[in-house]
């Protein structure tokens, strides 16, 4: 079996149904996958991290701060937090937010001029700029409850005064191990799912639908060049040959203007042949590989 690919589940039965459709053999085989993340930080109260930082970056978090406290002491739930966070942080977002649309709007649709495109795409960067501080701060604000032990919509104390705070950090900027380093792994556990096609499916290349091609570009390509080096197998064959000849033939070389395109599937020769002898193309004893067609 060929594998085409590793997907979030959803993606690999959208994929198998294109290939189902089109005739080909699929096999969705599903796992767990998991990956491992590490992150460094600095963590210790305001006060302590003050002379340690950037002023410029301390105020930034200073404003975070009194933005969280604003939304806490209006009474912010856990539904409407976010919301009123962001107003807290920029009381102009929806209006940038309306502007961003329009810059996008007027981009698509091509209806204005190229002075009037070049002043919109400072903006647009501006506007996206301005995005991705929201999101930071958000971010930012979440490790404060999560450190502080806050939970939205109880009584926060004095713990806003002085509190726990934790900030990305990049060790190599110091040369000595800073006194606040902190890591945080996180290990991942996610569903996925492999697709594979029978080998002698790639032949049926040309009847897929051309959405797949435009949705899956990659997997499009390797099952055409598979299809070309099993096509090219079937019209060479004749008789017998050895397993050693057969898997030489499994590769092909193709050349336009300079621009070479290889494709090798020597080293997978083995499988090609099971997989042809799977669909009566040819009968293998030993190392001799008999055509039967």
């Amino acid at each position: 079996m060929f594998k085409l690919g590793e997907y979030h589940e959803d993606d690999a039965r959208d994929v198998a149904k294109y290939l189902r459709d089109a005739g080909m053999k699929v096999d969705i085989r599903t796992f767990t996958d998991s990956s491992v993340d590490t992150f460094d930080f600095l963590e210790g109260r305001m006060s302590e991290l003050k002379g340690e930082i950037d002023e410029e970056k301390f105020n930034k978090y200073e404003r975070y701060i009194s933005a969280l406290r604003g939304v806490l002491v209006k009474g912010a739930t856990n539904e409407n937090f976010k919301e009123m966070l962001q107003t807290e942080l920029d009381p102009e977002l929806s209006e940038k937010h309306a502007e961003f649309l329009k810059i996008v709007e007027d981009a698509i649709e091509g209806e204005i001029s190229e002075e009037e495109r070049e002043a919109k795409t400072h903006n647009l960067a501006k506007l996206m700029m301005g995005a991705a501080e929201i999101s930071n701060a958000e971010y930012f604000v979440h490790n404060v409850l999560d450190r502080n032990k806050i939970k939205i919509g109880e009584e926060v104390g004095d713990r806003l005064d002085d509190p726990i705070i934790r900030i990305f950090y990049d060790p190599e900027d110091d040369e000595e191990d800073h006194r606040f380093a902190r890591i945080t792994t996180t290990l991942t556990f996610n569903p996925k799912a492999e697709v594979f096609i029978d080998e002698f499916s790639a032949t049926l290349v040309d009847e897929l639908d051309e959405e797949f091609g435009e949705e899956y570009a990659e997997e499009l390509f390797k099952i055409t060049y598979l299809s070309e080096i099993i096509s090219l197998l079937m019209k060479s064959s004749s008789g017998k040959m050895g397993a050693e000849t057969f898997y030489e033939r499994c590769a092909l070389q193709i050349e336009d203007d300079g621009n070479i395109l290889k494709v090798d599937g020597k080293r997978a020769g083995q499988e090609i042949a099971r997989s042809l002898e799977k669909n009566g193309v040819v009968k293998v004893k030993g190392d001799s590989i008999k055509w039967k067609r």
